[in-house]
């Protein structure tokens, strides 16, 4: 175990399918434990908003969206470093590879999905069409394993070229798409390219900034915290959130109080899951809208003309019963080749002849 920043535990990686054992960072874990259930949480918030049963959450959708997909493609980018400096074929065989079997998986699931379920998370395309188009139109269940690609692949060339380069053009891009100055048409493809930033704000600053977190005391995470949620009470008082600069400025400071927090969390003792679910957030991801809808029905049926009084805090239980049912049905399911990784004859076939 090579030696990194903060409290250490050795794991495979969950977005790697080789061999390779490295130290993750529990704070690390921690953030992107955050990130995913704030991920579950508006789409379950999404979800009432559809059957009328949001409560008091609706006004808050867009400011925890700012949130969540900033802190989450910042922490995809921490150690994302080391690979992207390595050549190009190596980046498509231990990186690229896994993504995109795990992307193509997926994506055909929902698209057949969506034939028979009412699913949101699904592309309203023809399944045909839709099937056909994967490669360069990600379905909106799929889309982050897509934007990771994208990001991985544009990142490799950015570390190439001075950082003030890469950052420089990434915020441009990313000020342009999040104020819509400019838009693809295809809102994932949009929130692939505003994200960039991100992504590669992390792999530039990783070295300095896990210590950096690492080295925090409570008080940081209080202001950064503070900051945040002062920086959102004036941008929804005014609706300043499609203003140029002030999307982006937003994810900056839910980054910094999203790992602040994590940092602390992390510390914690009896808060050892929440580290736990940040290593397994892949399949949260990937099965969240399938268990969610279950747990629609159980709702349904359980609160057949609505949940009065118990409206507010039916997202955040939905939330923990979808997260928990997603860990169950990945454990019952986490055996079949190919469904969580790449198979291992698709390993063996990209691996490199030995040198004659």
């Amino acid at each position: 175990m090579h030696r990194s920043w903060g409290r250490t535990v050795a794991h495979a990686p969950a977005d790697e399918a080789d061999a390779t054992r490295v130290a993750r960072v529990e704070w690390v874990d921690a953030a992107k434990a955050i990130a995913i259930i704030m991920v579950v949480f508006l789409h379950t918030v999404f979800n009432h908003a559809g059957s009328g049963a949001t409560g008091h959450w609706g006004p808050f959708v867009g400011l925890l969206d700012a949130f969540r997909l900033p802190l989450f493609f910042f922490t995809a980018g921490l150690f994302a470093g080391k690979v992207l400096r390595r050549p190009l074929a190596v980046l498509l065989r231990e990186r690229i590879s896994h993504l995109t079997w795990i992307y193509v998986i997926w994506s055909i699931v929902a698209v057949i999905a969506v034939l028979y379920l009412p699913l949101t998370g699904a592309t309203d395309r023809p399944p045909a069409l839709a099937l056909l188009l994967i490669p360069v139109l990600p379905t909106p269940a799929t889309w982050f394993i897509w934007a990771l690609i994208v990001h991985f692949v544009l990142a490799w060339f950015a570390v190439r070229v001075p950082p003030a380069i890469g950052l420089g053009v990434a915020t441009v891009v990313s000020l342009a798409f999040a104020s819509g100055l400019l838009t693809t048409g295809t809102l994932e493809i949009d929130k692939t390219l505003y994200h960039l930033v991100f992504f590669l704000l992390a792999v530039q600053i990783s070295a300095w900034v896990r210590p950096a977190v690492a080295s925090t005391g409570i008080w940081w995470a209080v202001a950064a915290v503070v900051g945040f949620g002062a920086g959102a009470a004036v941008v929804a008082k005014f609706s300043l959130l499609d203003i140029v600069g002030v999307r982006l400025v937003l994810g900056l400071l839910a980054v910094a109080a999203g790992c602040l927090v994590a940092r602390q969390i992390s510390a914690l003792r009896g808060f050892a899951w929440v580290s736990a679910l940040g290593r397994n957030t892949l399949p949260v991801y990937l099965l969240h809208w399938y268990v969610l809808l279950l747990v629609y029905a159980v709702v349904n049926t359980v609160f057949p003309r609505g949940a009065g009084v118990f409206t507010d805090v039916l997202a955040p239980v939905m939330t923990a019963l979808t997260i928990a049912g997603c860990l169950l049905v990945h454990r019952l399911t986490r055996a079949v080749p190919g469904l969580y990784a790449r198979p291992a004859w698709l390993i063996r076939a990209l691996r490199p002849a030995p040198p004659v």
